[in-house]
């Protein structure tokens, strides 16, 4: 709103510029955060706004409390006010504007559920579950319903009153002369509507470690930017060979430039050993934004190669359970809980298990491993294992981040020269 309102004091193509704008809505995003997040963050240690029951005693300093939660509460809101200021409001826009709002409700709810869950099971009023770190939130089942209502309303009402989503489909490395499939409504919209709500959730089950989950939303986050710039050029998509969608779509790529600028100001607090944690309302809302752009990009498919650690995550957690719910119908709770498919769950977890060091072998024994040492695939000799947590808890974050950007390089080829 402020581009546009300084384009009409002054008409200087300077306010039409994405760069011009990309480049404010990347410095005010940036300033808010590194302003007001500091600041919350001791508001929230003093209040004691966290779900985990153990304090965290490796963190330097006098501060030995457990790290507090909903950081996104800063993100969030900055992301959005940054946006409203720098881009131009379009239905695009407007869209990813409404569902990330909406889905960082949602998580807000639940981090304040498990907030007050944590003080009654610390005044006695309730039972601390044996096997639990952190406090429970809301119910999944209220959760995502919550999250399928936001976006079949946002989605199905910009398809009913919008002009601007098409319901075909950019398969990866298939040029699309060859096949650029239409899919009915039907399919259309359930489709998309998983495929927001499954980034949402994939995004929030990577969020376990410091600062794992931002450099990945960093990275969808820059290819998603490409993307839509291209989409909305009419003379970039034609030399690229990329489906020219409209002027409008560059508008996504100031929304994503202020994830970018919000994920680096973001690090800076949550990086290792983190001073706080970007929570539900931080990983639903961004999850459920950087989804929506991709669909808007038309890129939907390119999204589990670039956000492969998301995958990784969301898939791990579900053979997880139902490997679990399998061995304990067939075994029974006894054997179940001593043989489990990985050693824990998302799959970062079982990274931590393989590389930290102990004197005698683990009770909880994991069926993945023991197929990994078979095939001669992962084996780790002890000497290059770890005995401290947090050097173990660095080893797997690097290397979640260097993965993120070799797909990240990767995505760019298919997307732009395999065609």
């Amino acid at each position: 709103m402020l581009a546009e309102f300084l384009y009409y004091l002054f008409p200087y193509q300077i306010f039409e510029s994405v760069f011009f704008r990309g480049g404010m809505v990347y410095l005010t995003t940036y300033i808010l955060i590194n302003w007001v997040m500091p600041k919350v963050i001791r508001l929230f240690r003093k209040k004691g706004i966290t779900s985990d029951f153990k304090k965290n005693e490796e963190t330097p300093g006098p501060y030995q409390g457990a790290t507090p939660i909903m950081g996104g509460l800063v993100l969030v809101p900055a992301i959005i006010l940054s946006t409203l200021l720098w881009a131009w409001m379009n239905q695009y826009t407007l869209a990813i504007v409404l569902i990330m709002f909406g889905f960082a409700v949602v998580g807000g709810i639940d981090d304040g559920a498990k907030v007050l869950h944590k003080r009654r099971v610390e005044s006695g009023l309730q039972e601390r579950k044996s096997y639990a770190d952190k406090a429970d939130g809301i119910s999944g089942r209220i959760r995502l319903s919550l999250q399928f209502a936001i976006t079949l309303s946002v989605i199905g009402g910009m398809y009913y009153f919008g002009d601007g989503i098409s319901s075909q489909l950019h398969v990866p490395m298939v040029p699309m002369k060859t096949w650029f499939p239409e899919l009915s409504l039907y399919l259309f919209i359930p489709l998309v509507t998983i495929m927001i709500v499954g980034g949402a959730n994939a995004v929030n089950l990577t969020d376990g470690l410091d600062s794992l989950v931002t450099v990945p939303i960093m990275t969808c986050a820059f290819f998603v930017a490409a993307a839509a710039y291209i989409a909305g050029d009419l003379e970039w998509s034609e030399r690229l060979k990329i489906s020219f969608i409209s002027g409008e779509i560059k508008e996504v790529s100031i929304m994503a430039i202020a994830i970018i600028a919000a994920g680096i100001a973001f690090l800076k607090f949550n990086a290792p050993p983190a001073s706080i944690y970007m929570g539900d309302i931080g990983s639903l809302g961004l999850g459920a934004g950087i989804s929506t752009m991709f669909l808007f990009a038309k890129a939907e498919l390119y999204l589990p190669i670039v956000g492969g650690i998301f995958v990784l995550a969301a898939i791990s957690s579900i053979i997880q359970r139902l490997w679990f719910k399998i061995a304990l119908k067939k075994k029974g709770r006894a054997w179940a809980e001593k043989n489990r498919f990985f050693y824990r769950a998302p799959y970062h977890h079982h990274s931590q298990e393989l590389i930290t060091y102990r004197e005698e072998d683990p009770e909880v024994k994991s069926v993945w491993h023991y197929l990994q040492n078979k095939m001669g695939w992962k084996h780790i000799a002890d000497e290059d294992k770890y005995l401290s947590k947090e050097q173990v808890n660095n080893k797997v974050i690097w290397g979640s981040h260097l993965r993120s950007i070799s797909l990240l390089v990767i995505t760019l080829i298919i997307y732009f020269k395999v065609r």
